[in-house]
């Protein structure tokens, strides 16, 4: 299985499955666009805890290690665009989250007073 290929959705659980077609608004990826997502992003999606991210790296892990070190360089201008605008929005979505906190902390803070 190259990193090129489908990623194995048909292999997958059903939660795993959802996951990834959620992420990639319902396409199915190739092995290397899930593999561009780091476990830390992966982590900020729904229904992904820690045993389901083990499950998606095991598919990934099975594609030839020379294929997986050759993520990054072998990336096109497309490629990369689409990644930085995925990050950029789960940075938008976790500054969101934080700035929600830090204001509910200062409101239930000033209720106290």
């Amino acid at each position: 299985m190259g990193l090129d290929d489908p990623f194995p959705l048909e292999k997958c659980s059903g939660r795993v499955r959802g996951a990834v077609l959620a992420e990639f608004q319902g396409r199915c990826p190739t092995i290397r666009e899930v593999a561009s997502i780091s476990d830390a992003q992966w982590l900020t999606v729904p229904n992904i805890g820690p045993t389901t991210l083990e499950e998606i790296r095991r598919y990934i892990g099975e594609a030839p290690a020379e294929q997986r070190l050759q993520n990054l360089p072998s990336m096109d201008d497309g490629e990369l665009l689409s990644r930085l605008n995925r990050v950029q929005r789960e940075l938008n979505v976790i500054a969101t989250a934080i700035r929600a906190r830090v204001g509910s902390a200062n409101y239930k803070s000033e209720e106290r007073k």
